[in-house]
């Protein structure tokens, strides 16, 4: 999988109207995020060593899916984005209510709608949680959200990530 560098850029791409990370001369990573989401638009702005932890965690929390890699990676990349996006209102009324999960950053937490979703919470403060959807999700109005949407809900419409882990992965 790929590793943070010191090397890559955050930038702002007014042509493609994306955040962009700048990975190598060959490779760059173009967010879902338009200007109109952003409450910056970088220019060369590196990645951090704060990032680059932020990407380990993530990382390490995804590894409780079951996912191939490249769609973990653009999870990852996609997450740490959180920091260039404007806060949202919640959209608690969508989502039915939870177990009160006592979520922290970078968990993994289910969202249910009309259908469920497994969630990535990118922020948390005592009343709600922002969350990047991991895929598609059905809310209670019969509303479709896009994978890759970044929510906000209160605390109490998530619940804990229940994953039965294989004995031969609990070594």
């Amino acid at each position: 999988m790929l590793r943070p560098s010191e090397r890559w850029y955050w930038t702002y791409c007014p042509q493609k109207d994306r955040l962009l990370l700048d990975i190598s001369d060959q490779a760059q990573f173009c967010s879902p995020f338009s200007a109109s989401q952003l409450v910056q638009q970088p220019r060369q702005q590196a990645l951090t060593m704060a990032d680059a932890e932020a990407f380990q965690l993530i990382e390490d929390s995804l590894q409780q899916l079951d996912m191939p890699a490249a769609v973990r990676l653009e999870l990852c990349l996609t997450a740490l984005c959180a920091p260039f996006l404007q806060q949202q209102a919640h959209k608690s009324w969508y989502f039915q209510q939870g177990s009160s999960a006592d979520s922290a950053q970078y968990d993994v937490v289910m969202l249910r709608g009309l259908s469920s979703q497994y969630a990535l919470v990118l922020s948390a403060d005592s009343d709600c949680v922002n969350c990047l959807l991991l895929g598609e999700l059905s809310t209670l109005a019969g509303k479709q959200l896009p994978r890759l949407q970044v929510i906000r809900v209160l605390r109490n419409r998530v619940s804990p990530l229940n994953i039965a882990i294989p004995y031969r992965h609990s070594a």
